[in-house]
């Protein structure tokens, strides 16, 4: 199942809170170079360079190379900002392609915005993301820009890999005749269907605001059925508007001939386990805790 995909992934340290994670609870961040100023910047690097997530082509080609040029330069000791750009130069191209190796913090929104709040306990984080790591490019991350907005850019990022999927799997279902998306009548019909992701989209006004019919779907939200043997199965409720904005659910339900007509859907299939992920994903980063370490009781998400 996606529990399994999720903990099956590589375990990697997240250096706000010291803890280690299957990598799929985390963000990753790589390091480029402006191509303009030539000064280092922090990029969310499996959201932007999807031919480079899970392979270690962020490494630079040649480590002889960069150890060519750290010869005769001055190391910078821990806390020391640098304040001159000493990128290697096989990263000064037009392309921007990450170098060194992935800086891994929770992926939550709430934390990620902490980086730039004045004051806080995270404030200068950007500057220690690689941790306690003795690699030679920990020098660069003392001056690397780190952007004021980063929790909305990860978060954009996001959303558009759910919305491409979800209108790539509706032109697949459309055009193939597939049945990666399957229209639910109804709460009633959810018991009927594959037992994946259940996507919900409420009823929409002509300005792409969500109008209520009933209980919405929290974060985290499950529909819960019994089957004819008794048993008793719980499938994910995703609510749409609520991850993807008010205007680009509107948008996507435009857009998709499938998902137009309805406001309740099911994913199914192998091919939409990607999809699935990220929409879980999604329902992590967008969380947002208080005194709880749990996400709310299960029962004020549970629909019905």
């Amino acid at each position: 199942g996606l529990i399994a995909v999720a903990l099956g992934t590589p375990i990697r340290q997240c250096t706000a809170s010291k803890i280690r994670f299957p990598s799929f609870f985390l963000q990753d961040f790589n390091l480029i170079t402006h191509h303009e100023t030539g000064q280092p910047w922090w990029v969310p690097r499996s959201l932007v360079w999807d031919e480079l997530v899970g392979s270690q082509q962020t490494d630079l080609a040649s480590d002889e190379q960069v150890n060519t040029q750290a010869e005769g330069e001055k190391s910078t000791a821990p806390g020391e900002e640098v304040h001159q750009a000493t990128t290697p130069k096989s990263t000064q191209t037009t392309s921007a392609k990450p170098y060194g190796p992935s800086a891994y913090v929770l992926a939550r929104r709430d934390l990620i915005s902490s980086f730039v709040v004045k004051k806080s306990s995270y404030e200068k984080h950007p500057k220690r993301l690689f941790g306690g790591s003795s690699s030679r490019y920990t020098r660069f991350s003392y001056e690397a820009v780190w952007r004021e907005d980063m929790d909305s850019v990860v978060l954009e990022r996001l959303q558009q890999g759910i919305i491409k999927d979800l209108l790539y799997l509706s032109r697949l279902c459309s055009e193939d005749k597939r049945h990666y998306i399957v229209k639910c009548h109804g709460w009633d019909d959810v018991q009927y269907k594959h037992e994946g992701a259940v996507l919900w989209f409420g009823v929409s006004s002509e300005h792409g605001e969500a109008i209520s019919t009933g209980a919405q779907p929290g974060p985290f939200a499950t529909y819960d059925f019994t089957k004819a043997n008794s048993t008793t199965t719980s499938v994910a409720v995703h609510n749409m508007p609520m991850l993807l904005g008010n205007t680009a659910a509107t948008e996507v339900k435009e857009k998709s001939s499938i998902l137009g007509d309805g406001f309740l859907f099911m994913l199914a299939g192998r091919r939409t386990t990607e999809l699935q992920l990220k929409l879980w994903k999604l329902q992590g980063y967008l969380y947002s805790y208080t005194d709880d370490t749990e996400p709310r009781s299960s029962s004020e998400d549970r629909i019905r």
